[in-house]
């Protein structure tokens, strides 16, 4: 068990690189918000069989909820749709690996947010290495714009905080709001209880708010393009079990462990992102990317070793 999230970790960040594959290529065929919904929707099933299983071999009931849980988990719910609808629109600015590049600005706010909420102090390296980190999220978004962006008339601000950047910013800043909202809510549940049960208890409530909240909405206001998913139904399985896999993965190691040292092992990401960048979507790498890619790696490494 010792180290169990340190895998557990590794296992959500294959499974979210997949899942945001799939989606990316869902997202062809459906508008962004269905189909950052079909996680949820094809998703659920699984968690609700995973939670089942759990109980059943640990022989014990599902932990006693309270009014903190459900809150946590419902703002934990909203900012991941969020966060995942950010990330697909992002697509459209820049190829698969870079915007899940920029998108990984998340373990860095964490850290902040998290040092601010609950006062770990963040040393002199610490803030270095976020500095690194930032400097290689601009220049992996600045490599994506138009050669004609760089011409005359364009200015800094233009090219360095871009529509990739800020949908990517954005993204990480929900998402990291959103591992924090993820802890406290299994925090709230029993202390004695199996951290597999409180993962899979946690994975199921945040799945289950999305599902009925975000899909009554979809069906007022995009009902007919939510009915057009019967059509891709391999694709959305394969985006709902690779969602549930990854929301597997992040919960059991949240239970396990604090948000900062799950997200800093889950940059393992980049690694999954660029093989199905080039395997998948056969699409290159510029190198003004592999700077920016260089500069997060080295920023969040040095992060973890101060």
């Amino acid at each position: 068990m010792e180290h169990l999230w340190i895998i557990a970790s590794v296992a959500a960040a294959f499974f979210q690189a997949l899942r945001y594959a799939a989606l990316k290529e869902l997202n062809q065929h459906l508008s962004a918000t269905v189909t950052t919904y079909v996680r949820m929707l094809f998703g659920l099933p699984f968690l609700v069989v995973y939670l089942a299983a759990v109980l059943n071999v640990q022989g014990v009931s599902i932990p006693e909820t309270n009014p903190w849980f459900w809150g946590y988990c419902a703002l934990t719910a909203f900012l991941q749709f969020g966060m995942t609808l950010l990330v697909v629109q992002l697509f459209h600015h820049g190829n698969f690996a870079v915007g899940l590049m920029i998108q990984r600005a998340d373990v860095i706010l964490t850290a902040v947010i998290g040092s601010v909420l609950f006062s770990e102090a963040i040393s002199r390296l610490g803030w270095v290495a976020i500095a690194i980190t930032v400097c290689g999220v601009l220049a992996a978004s600045a490599a994506r714009m138009a050669p004609s962006a760089w011409g005359k008339g364009s200015g800094l601000t233009e090219i360095l905080l871009g529509p990739a950047t800020r949908l990517g910013l954005s993204s990480a800043l929900c998402a990291a709001i959103s591992y924090l909202a993820l802890r406290e809510a299994i925090l709230t549940l029993e202390p004695s209880a199996n951290p597999l049960v409180k993962g899979a208890t946690a994975a199921v409530a945040t799945t289950a708010v999305s599902f009925f909240l975000i899909g009554l909405w979809l069906a007022l206001r995009e009902g007919r393009e939510l009915a057009r998913i019967r059509h891709w139904p391999w694709l959305c399985t394969l985006a709902g079990f690779a969602s549930a896999a990854g929301t597997v993965g992040w919960f059991t190691a949240s239970a396990l462990t604090n948000a900062s040292y799950v997200a800093a092992v889950a940059q393992v990401q980049i690694v999954f992102a660029l093989l199905i960048s080039r395997y998948w979507f056969r699409e290159t790498i510029r190198p003004l990317e592999l700077v920016g890619i260089a500069l997060i790696v080295g920023g969040v490494m040095m992060f973890r070793m101060v």
